[in-house]
């Protein structure tokens, strides 16, 4: 009887273990993340702190000067950031792999986007109208008023990189229409309408620009479709890259197509601002067919070399919650820097700006970490 009493223990001992294990694995599966998109956004997030931080100073430095030729170096490698963000939500918004109802879209994340949006616009009207009064002197009559009038920013002049939360907010309002394409479209009718972005919505109104600029030519309005310009070409992209990923011979050719995309917003950028003696960021545009090219290149590069794998380790996934909020926070830092008379241009901007960018986005983290520890912060980081 102490045999089989033993036999039995043992059992139970092993179906316990084995259900723990089994527990233990479902649990890590279900937290584990898509490493991919972790590491993009972080990547995302870096760039354009990057980009912030050399435009910064880029409209201000005379084009004729090398300080202008290394400043606008650094930009033209630095603008796919914003494209990439948006292709990681079209990535995971539009996949049937992951359930978002129209209700958990709008309700959920609609909402959220829209406290983000209401909460720092107040954050940085107030910031901005107590910093206006005290380098302009004004009573604390007149303070108030602005500090109160902050609110108004939402419809009338809300911080100027806060657009990419009114960008998100619109592609949410569309994504349950544009599920119901994506759940039920073939690859190619896919590619088709990215075909379709890519053609009217980016090549020919970049063409349309230089036949402007350089003929004195206007091509006939209504040949472009105007609402291919939009956003959702970019989305789009990031589904059909995470779903159906590239061959070897179209992901040599989009790194071929990126990689000469970024000579030529580098070198034109260069030309137009030296003709017109003035900084010319139009190569450098998000509507621009070079910036798709060279985001839709590195989103191909992370979802080839990281998409099979995912990851529970926490370094990683708390670093990569708080992208955005390192995204909202960081021109705060910018503003201290310059509002301390430093600059970007000694020793010399190719050794300052990168440091300078790594510092921001350094002080913007550890500030969203730390943030993040108070009850309820968390809703608008």
């Amino acid at each position: 009887m102490e045999n089989n009493a033993t036999k039995t223990n043992a059992v139970e001992q092993g179906n316990a273990s084995g259900s723990a294990q089994s527990y233990t694995q479902s649990f890590a599966k279900s937290t584990a993340r898509e490493l991919y998109a972790e590491l993009l956004r972080i990547v995302a997030a870096f760039t354009v702190v990057f980009q912030h931080t050399v435009t910064s100073v880029w409209y201000d430095v005379p084009v004729d000067t090398g300080d202008f030729f290394a400043l606008n170096f650094l930009n033209s490698i630095a603008r796919f950031g914003v494209g990439v963000f948006i292709m990681i939500s079209g990535a995971f918004m539009l996949s049937p792999k992951y359930p978002h109802s129209p209700q958990k879209i709008l309700k959920k994340n609609l909402t959220r986007i829209l406290i983000l949006l209401v909460a720092w616009v107040c954050v940085y009207g107030v910031v901005n109208a107590i910093c206006e009064g005290i380098r302009e002197g004004l009573g604390i009559g007149a303070s108030v008023i602005n500090i109160l009038a902050a609110p108004l920013d939402l419809f009338v002049a809300p911080p100027t990189h806060l657009w990419f939360l009114y960008a998100i907010a619109g592609l949410y309002v569309i994504t349950p229409a544009l599920r119901v394409f994506t759940e039920h479209a073939s690859k190619h009718m896919v590619l088709y309408v990215i075909a379709i972005f890519f053609m009217f919505g980016l090549v020919i109104p970049t063409v349309n620009h230089l036949l402007a600029k350089l003929a004195h030519f206007h091509m006939y309005q209504n040949i472009g479709i105007r609402g291919a310009t939009t956003f959702a070409g970019f989305y789009l992209t990031g589904f059909y890259i995470s779903q159906y990923g590239l061959g070897r011979i179209a992901r040599r050719v989009l790194y071929s197509s990126a990689l000469i995309s970024w000579f030529i917003s580098f070198f034109y950028s260069t030309y137009f601002s030296l003709v017109k003696d003035a900084p010319n960021e139009f190569f450098f545009g998000n509507f621009r067919p070079m910036t798709f090219l060279i985001a839709a290149a590195v989103f191909c590069f992370f979802r080839t070399r990281y998409g099979e794998r995912r990851t529970s380790d926490t370094r990683i996934l708390d670093i990569s919650k708080c992208m955005l909020g390192v995204y909202l926070l960081h021109p705060m830092f910018i503003k201290i820097f310059y509002g301390l008379k430093l600059s970007l241009l000694e020793p010399h901007p190719l050794i300052t700006a990168p440091l300078m960018a790594v510092v921001f986005f350094g002080l913007s983290l550890g500030a969203v970490f730390l943030f993040r520890l108070i009850p309820g912060v968390k809703k608008i980081l």
